[in-house]
């Protein structure tokens, strides 16, 4: 009689650098370069056309962006928080990503969020989606649609926001049966999209004025939504802890980057909570996320290798009254 698997081993908590796409690769290089050096687990990039604070500077395409990330490094694993359906199609997005996991030798993540409801991601084509309850349906039709993509070799689909015919993704994922996704989710609806589809939840926090302001992660709010998520994916049929749970800590008033102790307590706290994976900021000379690169050195020396394993995972709760 066979005997059951044993659970995996506990995993310390995966730390990784988000990397603006402000600088021309000369000096861009160096960052993606030393984050990997430094020993973090993962980079990522934005994937905006303009992006909020530096709407009227220099920003450069995330896919090129990630092209060469993924020739100037070997290990660490690289991606979009997020990719949108506010400027992206699914067939020419999974057609970049098959051809950049290729690129990474299989250390891609495509990163999809439902994207802000306005501003100049929204607006450059032309058109606006306003009504939260389209967003929405377009969103989850975006990641269905992503997610079947890369997992076939032709995909044909007539739905209400995306068309595709007969579309190609031959050789397909360099990674079987595709590359991760990782689903960024905060309300109850996105939730249940990314229980069932994502190999990585991602939340930000909460953002103010929809999405329009900066986001901010905090205790209380990454509690519930841990708890949702759970909920989420239990309706779904997939065990919470099958899903990679990752909070993008890019807070203002209160940066993970003040210093290695600061970052410390709060990378325990975000473990505690049960998250697996943690990002911050790129220290840059200038606002938005200035910071001492020495700090980020003092992280990976000091900090990374001691970091706790996510803690267990809360009981999930029944829905609140009245949760649809």
């Amino acid at each position: 009689m066979s005997r059951p698997s044993p659970p995996p081993a506990a995993v310390p908590l995966r730390v990784g650098v988000l990397i603006l796409p402000t600088g021309p690769w000369r000096e861009s290089e160096r960052a993606w370069r030393l984050t990997e050096d430094l020993g973090f687990a993962h980079a990522w990039t934005f994937d905006h056309i303009a992006w909020r604070d530096l709407a009227d500077a220099p920003w450069y395409a995330a896919v090129p962006t990630l092209a060469a990330a993924a020739r100037a490094t070997s290990r660490i694993t690289l991606g979009t928080l997020v990719s949108t359906p506010n400027f992206r199609h699914p067939v020419t997005l999974a057609k970049d990503f098959v051809a950049l996991d290729e690129l990474s030798d299989g250390r891609m993540v495509l990163g999809l969020g439902a994207g802000a409801p306005a501003g100049p991601d929204a607006t450059v084509l032309g058109s606006e989606v306003e009504d939260p309850r389209l967003r929405h349906q377009r969103f989850g039709e975006f990641v269905e649609l992503t997610d079947r993509l890369l997992t076939q070799h032709r995909t044909t689909h007539q739905g209400r926001h995306y068309t595709a015919r007969d579309a190609r993704m031959t050789p397909g994922c360099r990674q079987r049966p595709r590359m991760p996704l990782a689903v960024a989710a905060a309300g109850p609806r996105a939730l249940r999209l990314a229980a069932r589809h994502a190999d990585i939840w991602v939340t930000n926090g909460r953002s103010g004025d929809g999405g329009r302001l900066a986001p901010v992660a905090e205790g209380t709010t990454l509690a519930r939504q841990i708890a949702e998520f759970g909920r989420a994916c239990a309706a779904a049929g997939r065990p919470p802890s099958a899903v990679r749970r990752l909070v993008l800590d890019v807070n203002r008033a209160d940066s993970p980057l003040r210093s290695a102790a600061a970052f410390e307590e709060r990378a325990h706290h975000y473990a505690a909570l049960g998250f697996t994976d943690l990002v911050i900021p790129f220290p840059r000379r200038e606002p938005p996320f200035q910071a001492d690169l020495g700090v980020l050195e003092r992280i990976a020396g000091q900090v990374l290798p001691h970091l706790p394993p996510a803690g267990p995972l809360p009981p999930v709760p029944p829905p609140p009254k009245g949760t649809p």
